[in-house]
C-alpha cells in the first residue's frame, strides 16, 4: 500500500467503530441458557439486518429487518419499504411457469 492509499484510505479511529448493543429483556439462549441476549445492526448478504444473539456463546436466536427507529442502515433511501411496483415484479414467464 502506497502512501496516497493510506491518506485516501485511512482506517477510522476507535471510537467510529463501535456498535450499541442493546439487551433484551426476557429472552435466553436456547443453546446455553445464558440471559446475556443482544440486539445490534450488521451487514448482511441479504441487507442490513439487526440480528438478535447471545454474547456468551454468539448463537443467533434471528435476525430481524430493521425497523425506521433502529436508524439502520444510516443514511437509508426514502424508498426503502415501498413495495415494488408491477413492473419491478417478476412475470409468471420469467419464474418459469
Amino acid at each position: 500500500m502506497g502512501v496516497n492509499d493510506r491518506m485516501i484510505f485511512s482506517t477510522p479511529p476507535a471510537e467510529a467503530m463501535k456498535v450499541e448493543k442493546l439487551p433484551v429483556e426476557g429472552e435466553s439462549c436456547p443453546a446455553c441458557g445464558s440471559g446475556d441476549v443482544r440486539r445490534y445492526p450488521v451487514g448482511w448478504v441479504y441487507g442490513p439486518r439487526m440480528a438478535v444473539k447471545c454474547q456468551a456463546c454468539y448463537h443467533t436466536l434471528r435476525h430481524e429487518k430493521p425497523a425506521v427507529a433502529d436508524n439502520w442502515p444510516p443514511f437509508r433511501t426514502l424508498t426503502y419499504d415501498w413495495e415494488a411496483s408491477l413492473a419491478e415484479r417478476p412475470t409468471a414467464e420469467s419464474r418459469g411457469r
